[in-house]
């Protein structure tokens, strides 16, 4: 058996160039990453590493608004959402097929949803069912649901929850911080996890899993 008190080790696999704001990242399932960089409005790929071993990143694309979080409705189909939250508040869902991609191929995202003139600034996002997603906006104070159509090339935007616990507070904190952040869900328990970074909060919701 292992110590109870082994700690985890740490290694480095990729560095990236100085000054970068990586967001958030998609684990694929042959180990290789997707990773998006915020201030560049950029998607990386990260090459499956060996154990202690350092692999160099890739750049696959550059989008015109900040890319945040993604999903994977079906292996190696994800959902990205992009967000100007600081600025025009633009907000969309790009779909981005890797089925079949080798590295050094082309990819061009395509946008399945624009969300409507509510939207402010998109975060955090989860998998709810199998064509449904949860969307953080982090300056509206809500979560936004998302149902894809049947082809998966276009998708319906609503309202799915405002509540308190998300608010954002503008002006208190430079730079802006975000109310409702981070989102999970958990089938074996069917609650939907998310992080309030304005108010400190950590919440769960319980959701019906047939609904």
């Amino acid at each position: 058996m292992e110590a109870k008190n082994q700690k985890a080790k740490l290694t480095t696999v990729a560095v990236f160039p100085k000054g970068y704001f990586l967001e958030n990242l998609a684990v694929r399932s042959n180990n290789s990453l997707l990773v998006t960089a915020l201030k560049t409005r950029e998607m990386w790929y990260v090459p499956p590493a060996k154990p202690g071993g350092q692999v160099e990143p890739m750049l696959l694309f550059a989008l015109d608004y900040p890319p945040m979080s993604m999903v994977e409705p079906e292996p190696d189909v994800f959902y990205l959402c992009t967000s100007d939250g600081y600025a025009t508040h633009a907000s969309g869902l790009q779909r981005i097929d890797l089925r079949g991609w080798k590295p050094g191929q082309v990819i061009c995202p395509e946008l399945v949803l624009t969300f409507p003139a509510a939207v402010r600034a998109l975060n955090g996002s989860c998998l709810i069912g199998p064509r449904t997603i949860l969307v953080a906006d982090s300056f509206a104070s809500l979560i936004w649901r998302v149902d894809l159509s049947d082809d998966g090339r276009g998708a319906s935007s609503s309202i799915w929850l405002k509540h308190y616990s998300m608010l954002y507070h503008p002006g208190e904190m430079k730079p802006e911080q975000p109310g409702v952040n981070g989102l999970r869900f958990s089938k074996r328990t069917s609650y939907v996890y998310y992080t309030s970074t304005v108010l400190k909060l950590f919440m769960r919701l319980r959701v019906d899993r047939e609904t």
